[in-house]
């Protein structure tokens, strides 16, 4: 029986010891393992915060140009928290025309029609639609054209402007034709280029515009002279196949003359010039007129002619040209013309040029004036009261 209580005894010291060992072991592991979890939680990566996202203004400063397009017009209009400002506004979208964006350009260039910049200012709308149109927006193309062509901006822009031009010109367009001769002619956005220039006239004259007939028949008029090689022989001359062969310089003829040839100068546009002038002329063009007047009395550009000047210049004064008046003056206080001096007439056609606005004919009329007697003034001023 006491062996058994021995047993038992030596049980429960057992379970003792093993209790006290498990409550050891939790002591010691709880902390621990606690531990491992704080360190594990504070090694796990956590979610990084998101930086704020840029604002319109700041993108567009940043050189966004969808973004200075999109502030631009934000600027235009106003909204929540953003004071309309159209002189910003152009600002921002001129910087996105400049940097490609062709939206900016259109708005830009419909902002300066529609007054929303301040004062319409139609020249400056002009050359945002160049710049959109530059940048390949037909419609903007064809708006620059309307404008220029109507006179509302005085410049082509450039080649590509006299490129949307000569498209237009080839469907006939006579407003076109004209204003690429003038271009040519005065070299408006290109260089200089008479042979063009006479050409797109030409076009434009056949049609029968005035204003060209008389551009070309000036153009053809004023054309340098050149030189040519006749023989002296006659019978050698019939068969002259050189004969339309000029030379630039007198010299330079003369040292292809030989002994057989001689030097004949020539205007090689003096006949056509004179044919599209007295188109133009006949057909009621004062300048053609005028032209055609000045180059007879001055015998250079066409054979001295003072009848045929002194006609011509009457067309011209009678439709309105104060230079042509004042021309005629002077003719008639010189007596060219006419049998004697005609202080009357002179005066008369001063007084009425200078009323035209010509300064130096109000000059040479208060001038006249000194050398009439009395009754020659109050006549000529009757008179010249009865024509106004």
């Amino acid at each position: 029986m006491r062996s058994e209580f021995n047993t038992f005894d030596e049980s429960a010291d057992s379970m003792r010891i093993a209790v006290a060992l498990l409550v050891l072991a939790a002591s010691v592991s709880g902390p621990a393992l606690a531990q491992e979890k704080i360190a594990a939680k504070a090694s796990s990566p956590t979610k990084a915060a998101s930086p704020a996202k840029p604002s319109l203004s700041q993108l567009a400063a940043e050189g966004d140009v969808q973004a200075q397009f999109d502030w631009g017009k934000l600027l235009l209009k106003g909204a929540k928290g953003v004071k309309k400002n159209p002189s910003q506004a152009q600002d921002w979208l001129a910087l996105a025309a400049s940097n490609g964006h062709v939206e900016a350009a259109t708005a830009l260039a419909q902002g300066f029609e529609q007054s929303v910049f301040g004062k319409a200012d139609l020249s400056e709308a002009a050359n945002w639609w160049y710049r959109a149109g530059d940048l390949g927006d037909e419609a903007a193309r064809q708006r620059f054209l309307a404008l220029y062509l109507d006179g509302k901006t005085d410049s082509i822009g450039g080649p590509a402007g006299v490129r949307w031009l000569e498209q237009l010109a080839a469907t006939d367009d006579i407003r076109a034709i004209l204003a690429l001769g003038r271009i040519y002619e005065f070299g408006d956005g290109v260089l200089t280029n008479h042979a063009k220039a006479q050409s797109w006239y030409r076009i434009a004259a056949f049609a029968g515009n005035l204003d060209a007939q008389y551009r070309l028949g000036s153009m053809l008029l004023a054309e340098p002279a050149a030189w040519r090689l006749l023989y002296k022989d006659v019978g050698r001359e019939k068969d002259n196949t050189e004969r339309d062969n000029f030379y630039p310089t007198r010299d330079a003829a003369q040292a292809a003359a030989g002994n057989d040839r001689w030097v004949d100068i020539m205007r090689p546009g003096m006949l056509h010039g004179e044919y599209w002038l007295t188109r133009a002329a006949l057909r009621g063009h004062p300048q053609a007129a005028l032209a055609l007047g000045e180059a007879y009395l001055n015998g250079r550009d066409l054979p001295f002619d003072l009848s045929l000047a002194m006609r011509w210049l009457s067309v011209s004064a009678l439709a309105g040209e104060p230079q042509a008046m004042k021309e005629l003056a002077d003719l008639a206080a010189m007596g060219q013309g006419l049998f004697a001096p005609d202080p009357v007439r002179a005066w008369v056609n001063y007084d009425l040029a200078a009323a035209a606005g010509l300064k130096d004919a109000e000059e040479s009329r208060d001038k006249l004036a000194k050398t009439m007697n009395q009754r020659q003034l109050n006549r000529s001023r009757q008179i010249a009261a009865d024509l106004k």
